[in-house]
């Protein structure tokens, strides 16, 4: 019966195996798509400072109206872009988080199963010891009664 148990338990723990792979998978897609947006929201300002160059270049070289509102407006819609990034990586930082908060109790699923496991097969082979002991005694007992000692 113990061995059955054990053997469950062994299947259970190779489910949780595959539970924490699938899990260090979604945290290494997490991390990645927050890199990314990090990578985004870089190259969105290494542009945002350069569109700022530019328009302070024009600017003293004197700018029309029409053309000060189109930079205004680009300026704007750039600065929108850089603060949808920000929401952005927000987001794949809580992901993160959270995604790290499920492999690890993952890993203590997995790591409660292999104490189960080993447990188990600690008392598995203490019922053998004292199995083996009680026919050594019995062995030691007839042959005492049979003479051959």
């Amino acid at each position: 019966m113990a061995n059955q148990s054990t053997q469950t338990l062994v299947f259970l723990q190779g489910l949780a195996t595959e539970e924490v792979d699938a899990a260090m998978q979604a945290l290494a897609l997490a991390m990645q798509q927050l890199e990314q947006a990090h990578t985004q929201q870089a190259m969105l300002g290494q542009y945002q400072q350069e569109y700022q160059q530019q328009w302070q270049l024009a600017a003293q070289k004197g700018l029309k109206a029409d053309l000060y509102r189109n930079f205004q407006g680009f300026f704007s819609q750039l600065e929108l872009a850089v603060q949808g990034q920000n929401v952005q990586i927000a987001h794949w930082q809580s992901v993160v988080q959270q995604k790290q908060l499920e492999l690890q109790e993952k890993q203590r699923k997995q790591k409660s199963y292999e104490v189960l496991i080993a447990r188990a097969e600690h008392a598995q082979q203490k019922v053998e010891r004292k199995r083996d002991q009680k026919m050594m005694d019995e062995f030691a007992s007839r042959a005492k009664r049979s003479g051959l000692t």
